[in-house]
């Protein structure tokens, strides 16, 4: 399944693209035929293959509709789409559908759904899904776990593909609970990749790590049962480049170099010189991490000529980036800039949404003097691919929804006809008074439905990624800010200086002279809301900038504050979520120091401890307060807290009338 996607993707993914050919195997379902196993036909180039499936195709159309038939044409249709002839295995299952649907056949029609989804599966994603869906919901009535497996598995491959990963893994993750006691170790192998692969792009790498393994696991398997299997394909060194990369991401530097150099051999580099070139260009950058800069810089260049001769573009993309972070990691600017640039310019090329994004994002931190304009291409991407997926999301899920309607449909309708039936035997009368009752069940039934969606749809838009939603609540409030403050007294103001205008008076000139100032009070004001949804995307920054600019701008002349930051804290390993939660308290308990604490003096401090928290504390030496006195008005203290428990974080404030407040705050960042 899924084929000319190979260049789309960082080659560090190959491997669970590669072995899906494994795992759909159409010729599994068909034992009467071994025409397509013959050398004859082996034999033959793709041209006179075509040219053969043709003739048997316009033969086997003559023959009645029978089981060989229809079996047959199903075969076909698998050939056609081995040969990438998707068109024509459209074509094939679609009458083989027919002839299924004729006999009530429900697994031959569940199987002509699934190659109609496979013969869609590059041109439209969606058709395939859909297909996949029906195919599903009838392999469930037939109680065969192991297909409906392989159904849940390609659904979740399209979702992985859209970039959809929390809803691919949780279809992965039921695919797998079915496949508990399966003898289809293929699927298996796959499936455990798939959901290893979704864990690794949420960054929960400790569970891609598990499911990685077990696929190796799984792969030592087959190997065993068949001493061939592994040679076709060389899926190890993919895995263990795979697992490799995951080591890398958490750090065990050592671990990876281990495993990588565990495969190298002279036999790799010339059977497999695009595995070898990948193997080589990982091996060579955990050698820098590990301090052998020259040694890890010759293999990583030796990788990346190796894949220009080869032309794939996707692993010469992430080659460059790998090079850029080298000499970023070593200081030298120009190179990292050359590096990287020319990575962004080719993964533009491939349209390749990720590569572009990780390049813009270093590339904003080494080339100083271009950081604005590649932050906000950076922001541009991820908003576009924010709204990318989230109508993905939203078109699966109406797939979903719609199966099941058409599904509900046709019991509704089996069940009326069923109760007609009966009424015209027990007594024709009541068939009058029986059809007025299912109409008006059939109407309060459409009305279910259509709440029923509203609330799917609701949500569906209320499961984003944290850090998406975190985003979207600050803006629900910096919007309902304009509309309840701003607007009110824009309003306000106008009505004053309407009412003025008609009284020509002295008194009047001074009175319209202050709703003037009002007015640039308000402009300040919007200044200032507009000043926030620019910086609402701290985790794109240079954090440590971000926090230092907030705490200055709070500065007045009346109260001096002052920052305190833990050098040794690597922000870019921190979550964009807790990063943009401590700078929403920070700002939020600034403000309220300016307006009511009547404090000389404010002390933000951020420490690292034990290289697992991130301590934040907030100290004023001010008036203090009740804090049951403001219980039901203290807004800004409780969307502290909230934001504070959506991070699994503690917030406790002591105060006391005359000596001050501290707010402290834990973040587990491990």
């Amino acid at each position: 399944m899924i084929k000319n996607i190979l260049t789309k993707i960082n080659y560090t993914y190959i491997l669970i693209f590669l072995l899906l050919t494994s795992c759909i195997d159409h010729k599994d379902n068909f034992n009467h035929f071994s025409i397509f196993e013959s050398k004859y036909y082996n034999n033959l180039n793709i041209n006179k293959k075509l040219f053969f499936l043709d003739s048997i195709y316009s033969r086997i159309n003559t023959l009645p509709n029978d089981s060989i038939k229809r079996n047959f044409l199903l075969e076909i249709s698998a050939e056609y789409y081995y040969l990438n002839n998707n068109k024509k295995s459209f074509e094939v299952s679609s009458i083989a559908l027919e002839l299924f649907n004729s006999i009530n056949d429900t697994i031959g029609i569940a199987k002509s759904y699934y190659y109609i989804g496979d013969s869609y599966e590059v041109s439209k994603k969606d058709s395939a899904y859909y297909y996949y869906q029906k195919a599903e919901k009838l392999y469930k009535l037939k109680n065969d776990s192991e297909k409906v497996a392989k159904m849940l598995f390609n659904k979740s491959f399209i979702l992985y593909y859209e970039g959809n990963y929390l809803e691919s893994e949780i279809l992965i993750s039921n695919a797998l609970k079915l496949l508990n006691n399966t003898r289809d170790r293929k699927l298996l192998y796959s499936s455990y990749n798939l959901i290893g692969a979704n864990f690794e792009r949420l960054e929960e790498f400790d569970n891609a790590l598990k499911y990685y393994l077990l696929a190796d696991n799984i792969l030592n398997e087959l190997t065993k049962l068949n001493n061939e299997f592994d040679k076709k394909n060389n899926y190890k060194i993919m895995s263990v480049v795979n697992i490799s990369n995951i080591y890398e991401k958490k750090f065990e530097y050592t671990k990876s170099q281990k495993m990588l150099e565990s495969i190298l051999s002279d036999d790799l580099k010339n059977k497999w010189p695009i595995e070898y070139s990948a193997v080589i260009g990982n091996l060579g950058y955990v050698k820098t991490k590990l301090g052998h800069l020259k040694e890890g810089e010759a293999l990583m260049k030796e990788a990346l000529a190796m894949s220009k001769k080869s032309g794939l573009e996707s692993s010469i993309v992430y080659k460059l980036h790998n090079l850029g972070k080298y000499y970023f990691d070593i200081k030298d600017t120009f190179q990292a800039t050359h590096y990287l640039k020319a990575s962004l310019q080719l993964a533009e090329k491939i349209k390749s949404s990720d590569d572009v994004k990780v390049n813009l994002q270093l590339l904003s931190r080494v080339d100083k003097a271009n950081t604005s304009y590649y932050d906000k291409r950076y922001i541009a991407i991820s908003d576009s691919l924010t709204k990318v997926q989230r109508k993905n999301r939203n078109k699966y899920a109406r797939i979903e929804y719609e199966t099941s309607v058409v599904e509900d449909a046709n019991k509704e309708l089996s069940n009326r006809n069923l109760y007609l039936i009966v009424g015209v035997v027990v007594l024709a009368g009541a068939l009058g008074i029986r059809y007025v009752l299912g109409q008006r069940k059939e109407l309060a039934y459409r009305k279910r439905l259509q709440e029923a969606e509203l609330e799917l749809f609701d949500l569906m838009r209320s499961s984003q990624i944290a850090l998406n939603l975190a985003k979207e609540e600050e803006q629900n409030r910096i919007s309902k800010e304009l509309h309840d403050n701003i607007m009110n007294r824009l309003y306000g103001t106008r009505l004053q200086l309407g009412m003025l205008n008609s009284i020509p008076s002295p008194d009047a000139e001074e009175k319209r002279s202050k709703q003037i100032d009002n007015l640039q009070a308000i402009e300040q004001d919007i200044r200032t809301i507009a000043h926030d949804l620019y910086f609402d995307v701290s985790s794109h920054f240079d954090f440590s900038e971000l926090v230092a600019s907030c705490v200055q701008q709070a500065t007045t002349s009346s109260t001096e504050f002052h920052l305190d930051c833990d050098e040794q804290i690597d922000w870019e390993t921190v979550s964009g979520l807790i990063k943009i939660t401590l700078y929403r308290i920070i700002q939020e308990a600034l403000s309220n120091v300016t307006k009511y604490a009547e404090a000389s003096e404010c002390k933000v401090v951020i420490v690292l401890k034990d290289n697992q928290t991130i301590d934040l504390s907030i100290n004023d030496n001010g008036k203090g307060f009740d804090k049951n006195a403001i219980r039901t008005q203290g807004i800004g203290l409780r969307n502290m807290k909230e934001r504070a428990e959506k991070v699994n974080s503690n917030l406790t404030i002591t105060t006391q009338l005359g000596v001050g407040t501290q707010i402290q705050c834990s973040f587990k960042i491990n």
